[in-house]
């Protein structure tokens, strides 16, 4: 955090226990009084405080605020062609009621399919380029979710949601 030296009286910090370094303040604040008029406003009191983002997502992830998903994922969208068919799709499966996530930054195939990995879901569902122009998705069983068969499939995105429908458990 940055200093609390323009605060007057009272000052406050956020201390994060699960933050093991002497940069363990999450955030902190304190009162203004006199600080306008020492800028040449009327006298006004005041009261602020600032939090470190990075550090209190930190803290909460390290104290267990997260949890685990409410909801396991069954599929993880991969979409290596960067476009806006990866929301559509996420936005389909889980409209059809099957619990879907995707990677949200534009990141590599290799560090979309980690994601896929971590995340327990049964397939990856693979959109490339050559996918998106004929109008299919590659269906690839995810390590560890459907026995020892890994072999990926492409398939038309029509028969996508009701080929999960019937081998996904309900």
């Amino acid at each position: 955090m940055r200093g609390l030296d323009y605060y007057r009286k009272t000052t406050f910090e956020f201390i994060g226990a699960a933050l093991e370094s002497s940069q363990n303040a999450v955030g902190g604040g304190g009162r203004y009084d006199g600080l306008v008029e020492d800028l040449g406003g009327p006298s006004t009191p005041g009261i602020g405080f600032a939090l470190g983002v990075d550090r209190t997502l930190l803290e909460c992830d390290a104290e267990g605020v997260f949890g685990a998903p409410a909801t396991p994922v069954s599929v993880f969208v991969v979409d290596v062609t960067g476009g806006a068919e990866a929301l559509t799709l996420t936005h389909d499966l889980r409209s059809a009621g099957i619990a879907s996530d995707r990677a949200y930054e534009g990141r590599s195939m290799k560090s979309q399919m980690k994601a896929a990995d971590r995340s327990g879901a049964t397939f990856a569902i693979i959109i490339g380029g050559d996918e998106l122009a004929s109008g299919a998705v590659t269906v690839r069983p995810l390590a560890g979710q459907v026995g020892d068969d890994r072999t990926q499939s492409t398939i038309p995105r029509t028969e996508l949601i009701p080929m999960l429908k019937r081998v996904l458990p309900s």
